[in-house]
């Protein structure tokens, strides 16, 4: 039966084409040659009506080669088809793309681990409203199906985001699409404290997803990528200082400072900054060198916070800022090490580099990692993996995302130092600069440090525990300084009200879910409601414990813009079925 049905289906495209054809140039045909194609073309017709596959199916093979013989294709005719099934195909390709799903590839490590570097995902562009084709527009949007913690995909278009032209199928000029978590909806107001979220709704109650959901309590959130944010010098030589792409604070060349927002009379009150300090470890001759003034306990490694980002005291054109420091013990390094956490790398001849750079002329600046094999690898929570396979999309093989396990022997999991420092230091920024020189050093590591209930985290796990003899005695002398890195507690909701974030109306937080390697609403800002397209469904590949439904809130299907345009593809497509049903059926005319 569904030979026969597909035997019958291909028999009748065959007509439809042939017939088409004929339609074109019977007039210019002599008489036998019309009436020779008619006598197929009927005798066809009549098997496919009847139903006979196996005498459709010949008829369709001698009506295929009595066609090429008698009326063969110029090539006007097979330039005008290509063209034409072309077009209608880009125009129903755009049309779904657009409205109701798409496929997409995952090019960088922003959303680790929830997405990794070439997942494939489903994402259905009817979770929120009903696209304008190309357009950054909607027919239709309700803001209520968009929830706080959905995986969303939003259009680039009019927002403050490098090279993010692009072209879509090889011809039509637009944006570039991208992929992060939503963290809070318009009139929502956001605090950062102990790498998780505090908020109050537009109706000032407290947001409970922030407390009681996995895809907010098991991610670490940081409120800026660096404090000075993205500096802007204006033309009279005045530094301006954006976070979140607002400008809120501005530094004169005589070093006299203004805070640009009401939120906060001082720079590390925005949002919950002062929670949180950049880190880095150094070695004790490194201490020496960039601290001389600091009497310190002896320590394997040494954990210096850089925190309290201000005007007061700054030195045009950097913030004012204080250093904290850690002497680490053994145990320390080792819950470092069961934390640590990197972006993919590769090691060979014993060069560490970031997977995917072209190394070509950056060998002096990249750092020495020996006697870790030649190899592609990740380390996640204190786990190291292999990437063993390549990914050959063309071949139907997406490997990317299959990784090994390394066992406990693997060098990665070396327990020195001089290792652990490095992978701390340089996990996301492989590059020499990277590691401590100096005190007032630009480069620093995409590594934070905050308090949480009591302990002290790095990595999102806690590295130094409250009743640990080492916090005992920091926290005694850091509360003798003005500005001390302690733990403030949890914020009050006047705290929040006070000093939070608050989102402007249609406009959406986004946030990436690998903080220090997204590029989201803490540089470009505010993502506008015209540029949400849709949210991510599915992950397919690679086979694994991820696979299904990312972690996320599940998405409600029946509403309306799925239901609309889920009917109206149905009867699109239910219509043409019945066409072309009743045009074949239709008597032949010549």
């Amino acid at each position: 039966m569904i030979g026969s049905f597909f035997s019958l289906r291909k028999s009748r495209r065959t007509f439809r084409l042939i017939h088409r054809h004929y339609k074109r140039k019977h007039k210019s045909l002599d008489q036998y040659t019309r009436e020779s194609i008619e006598g197929y073309l009927n005798a066809l017709r009549e098997a496919i009506l009847k139903k006979d596959s196996a005498e459709a199916k010949r008829m369709a093979k001698e009506l295929d080669q009595a066609s090429f013989r008698l009326m063969p294709k110029s090539s006007f005719d097979k330039a005008r088809d290509f063209i034409g099934g072309l077009a209608f195909a880009l125009l129903i390709a755009v049309l779904i793309r657009t409205t109701w799903f798409e496929l997409y590839t995952i090019p960088t490590g922003s959303m680790r681990p929830t997405l990794k570097e070439e997942d494939y995902l489903i994402v259905s562009k009817t979770d929120y409203g009903i696209n304008v084709p190309l357009q950054l527009s909607h027919f239709y949007f309700d803001p209520d199906l968009v929830q706080r913690g959905s995986i969303i995909v939003f259009n680039g278009g009019n927002m403050d985001i490098a090279d993010v032209d692009t072209v879509y199928f090889y011809l039509f000029p637009g944006k570039k699409q991208f992929v992060k978590r939503l963290i809070a909806k318009p009139g929502d107001t956001v605090y950062f404290y102990g790498g998780h979220l505090y908020g109050i709704d537009a109706d000032g109650k407290e947001i409970a997803e922030y407390r009681n959901t996995s895809w907010f309590q098991d991610l670490e959130h940081i409120p800026m990528i660096r404090f000075e944010g993205k500096m802007e010098m204006a033309q009279n030589g005045t530094a301006l200082f954006h976070q979140m792409n607002i400008p809120v604070a501005k530094l004169m060349r005589n070093s006299t400072g203004e805070m640009l927002t009401k939120k906060a009379s001082n720079f590390g009150d925005l949002w919950g900054m002062k929670h949180f300090a950049m880190a880095r470890l150094l070695t004790r001759a490194e201490m020496i060198l960039i601290h001389p003034e600091v009497v310190a306990d002896d320590g394997i490694l040494y954990l210096e916070m850089t925190h309290h980002p201000t005007l007061q005291g700054a030195k045009y054109p950097d913030l004012a800022v204080s250093q904290s420091i850690i002497p680490l013990q053994e145990r320390h390094l080792k819950a470092i090490s069961d934390h640590m956490t990197t972006c993919r790398f590769q090691v060979k001849d014993g060069i560490l580099s970031r997977l995917g750079w072209n190394t070509k002329g950056l060998s002096a600046y990249l750092p020495k990692l020996p006697g870790v094999p030649d190899g592609k690898y990740e380390i996640i929570d204190g786990k190291a993996y292999q990437l063993p396979f390549p990914t050959i999309p063309f071949l139907g093989i997406f490997t990317n995302g299959v990784t090994r396990e390394l066992p406990a022997d693997h060098p990665l999991y070396s327990q020195k130092p001089e290792v652990l420092q490095k992978l701390f230091n340089l996990g996301f920024e492989p590059l020499n600069h990277y590691m401590p020189l100096h005190k007032h050093q630009k480069a620093t590591p995409s590594r934070y440090a905050y308090f949480r209930d009591g302990d002290l985290y790095l990595m999102g796990g806690a590295i130094i525990r409250k009743d640990d003899p080492t916090l005992d005695a920091y926290l005694a002398k850091e509360k003798q300084k003005t500005t001390p890195f302690v733990d403030a507690g949890t914020p009050s909701l006047d705290e929040i009200r006070k000093f939070g974030l608050k989102i402007p109306e249609k406009m959406y937080l986004a946030l990436g879910d690998n903080h220090a390697m997204s590029a989201d609403s803490r540089e470009f800002g505010f993502v506008p409601e015209d540029n949400l397209k849709g949210g991510v469904s599915f992950l397919f590949s690679p086979p694994g414990e991820r696979w299904g439904q990312p972690m996320q809130p599940s998405q409600p299907h029946a509403t309306f813009p799925n239901l609309t345009i889920w009917i109206l593809f149905s009867i699109a497509g239910v219509a043409s079925s019945l066409y072309l049903r009743r045009k074949l059926k239709k008597p032949l005319k010549f």
